[in-house]
């Protein structure tokens, strides 16, 4: 089951988000370890659970975590952002999770590009880029961004990666 839920954050907010992503520290690297392709695209890391619960992205975690009861109980244990431009897609893969909360915080127009793609079985499933939206999905589902189809436009989206409280060895502490 995938969640979609759309204009998550309030407009402010989410414009803030945006417009953070152009002083993010990116870095040029494989994002997907086994990607026999070895197809590279920009990453930015975030927060992980060895940070301070003080950053922008641990805050936007939590006001997520409350947003959707199927994740509760669920710890994020890093955020990452992906930043893909044209030519960069990504090859099919599974996230080092349990779950992922994958949010797109850039204006989008539709013929730019940018969906997301599930596979579960052998069904496909596209989701548009659109600002303010909010995926929820498990990571074992096979997945990938498609890049933009446009020159000179970075898409962006920001993965909340998590692991069940309760069956991983590692939670952080809330508070």
């Amino acid at each position: 089951m995938i969640i979609v839920r759309d204009n998550f954050f309030s407009a402010n907010l989410c414009n803030l988000i945006a417009k953070g992503t152009e002083s993010y520290q990116w870095r040029y690297w494989r994002g997907v370890p086994d990607d026999t392709a070895n197809n590279k695209y920009f990453v930015s890391f975030l927060w992980t659970d060895s940070s301070s619960q003080d950053n922008l992205f641990h805050i936007l975690w939590k006001l997520i975590e409350k947003g959707f009861p199927i994740i509760q109980g669920s710890y994020c244990y890093r955020i990452i952002a992906n930043g893909q431009v044209r030519g960069q897609n990504s090859n099919w893969h599974t996230d080092n999770s349990e779950k992922t909360a994958l949010f797109f915080p850039l204006a989008w127009k539709p013929e730019w590009g940018g969906s997301f793609h599930v596979r579960i079985g052998e069904s496909e499933k596209e989701f548009q880029y659109k600002q303010n939206r909010i995926l929820i999905f498990d990571s074992t589902v096979q997945h990938y961004g498609s890049c933009p189809t446009v020159n000179n436009i970075l898409r962006v989206s920001i993965a909340f990666n998590l692991r069940n409280k309760t069956t991983s060895p590692h939670p952080i502490k809330d508070g």
